[in-house]
């Protein structure tokens, strides 16, 4: 099953393993703007993401988007399914073409009884998600430059691929208003920032598409940092 020889935790599972997941859980594709779940939602299962990218997003009390976080290859969603009373606190909303293997109740048993590798693998990855919730709580206060340098840093090691020395192109169609919403600020205030690190050399393209020099930009936001 190709689908499943994908990164994040599927890496560490054997041949074997891969089978099985995906004989108890069979994967299911959606397309771009299709809704995987809306905030309010009954969480019934957990979902991982085996191609593709999702976003997290929840309206403000004024009806501002605010996104959350953006899943990729290998992310977990619906945590929380093992409560009987859990929902769904935001909406998931597909960026593209989007690949998950839903893992329901009913098949959490069955796959940790055949397959107890898996669980553990799960775990690494809630690790890792824990570890960048912590990571945003930190710098929610800061100023807009640095969440945006940050916001454009995660998003070109996790999803960018390398385009030339120190380089990484961001293949998501990220418009300035979803850089906006990821940072919880507005679209003008986000357009002024890219302009900043355009000048400085650090970020290329526009309209969606964009190269980060990665290095070079945490190496200026911990330079930022220092003076404010």
């Amino acid at each position: 099953m190709d689908y499943l020889r994908q990164p994040g935790f599927l890496e560490g599972l054997s041949e074997y393993e891969r089978t099985r997941l995906g004989q108890i859980c069979p994967p299911n594709t959606y397309g771009r703007g299709d809704y995987l779940f809306r905030a309010g939602d009954p969480c019934s299962g957990l979902t991982i993401v085996i191609h593709g990218q999702v976003k997290l997003a929840r309206l403000s009390p004024s009806g501002q988007e605010r996104i959350l976080f953006i899943a990729g290859p290998g992310d977990l969603l619906g945590t929380n399914f093992l409560d009987p009373e859990a929902r769904f606190r935001s909406d998931g909303v597909c960026l593209g073409e989007v690949v998950i293997c839903p893992v329901s109740r009913v098949h959490v048993e069955q796959v940790a009884r055949e397959l107890p590798n898996v669980p553990l693998r799960l775990v690494e990855v809630l690790s890792r998600r824990l570890s960048h919730l912590e990571d945003q709580l930190e710098i929610a206060a800061e100023p807009v430059l640095l969440r945006l340098g940050r916001a454009l840093v995660w998003l070109g090691q996790c999803f960018g691929r390398e385009v030339g020395e120190g380089w990484r192109e961001i293949d998501l169609e990220l418009r300035q208003e979803d850089l906006a919403a990821l940072c919880g600020t507005t679209r003008v205030t986000v357009t002024h920032s890219l302009g900043l690190l355009r000048e400085r050399g650090l970020l290329e393209g526009t309209r969606g598409s964009y190269r980060v020099r990665c290095d070079g930009l945490e190496g200026y936001l911990q330079a930022v940092a220092w003076q404010e």
